[in-house]
C-alpha cells in the first residue's frame, strides 16, 4: 500500500509534544484509516462484505480516536488508559483483515500491505504506554 509519508510533527524545538496531531502513531493511525477508507469508498459490497469493511474502518478509526480523546484527558493515568484501547484496536483490525482475507479473495494482497503498518502502530503505542506508566501521575 503507497501511503503518504508522515509527517514528522511529533519533535517540536523544545522536545515537547503540543497536541495528539503532533504523535506519530497518530498521524500513520490517521493515514492506515483514510487508505482503508479510500479503498473501499467505490467497492460494491454485499451485506455480509460491508459488515466486515465497516468492522475493520472502524476499528483502524477507533486508533486515532483513542488517542486524541485520551490526550484530552486531565490525567496522565486516564491517557494511558485510552492508549491501551488504542493498542487494542490496532490488534482488533488484524482479526478483521484475517476475517476479510478470507471472504474477499480479491482483496488479500491491498489487505496484506496494511498488516505491517499495523503492527508498526501497534509497537509505537506499546511503547508510549511504556513511557506513560514511567511518567507521574
Amino acid at each position: 500500500m503507497n501511503l503518504p509519508k508522515t509527517d514528522n510533527r511529533q519533535q517540536t524545538t523544545d522536545n515537547r509534544v503540543r497536541s495528539y496531531r503532533d504523535l506519530i502513531v497518530y498521524q500513520k493511525a490517521k493515514i492506515l484509516a483514510l487508505g482503508l477508507i479510500h479503498f473501499y469508498s467505490n467497492k460494491k459490497l454485499g451485506w455480509t462484505d460491508k459488515y466486515l469493511v465497516d468492522q475493520l474502518i472502524r476499528a483502524t478509526s477507533s486508533i486515532g480516536a483513542n488517542l486524541a480523546e485520551g490526550y484530552g484527558r486531565l490525567y496522565k493515568l486516564d491517557y494511558r488508559r485510552f492508549v491501551s484501547i488504542s493498542r487494542g484496536s490496532s490488534y482488533e483490525v488484524e482479526y478483521w483483515i484475517d476475517l476479510i482475507v478470507e471472504v474477499r479473495p480479491q482483496d488479500k494482497s491491498f489487505l496484506l500491505k496494511i498488516i505491517g503498518p499495523s503492527d508498526e502502530i501497534s509497537k509505537m503505542l506499546t511503547g508510549l504506554m511504556k513511557s506513560l506508566g514511567r511518567q507521574s501521575v
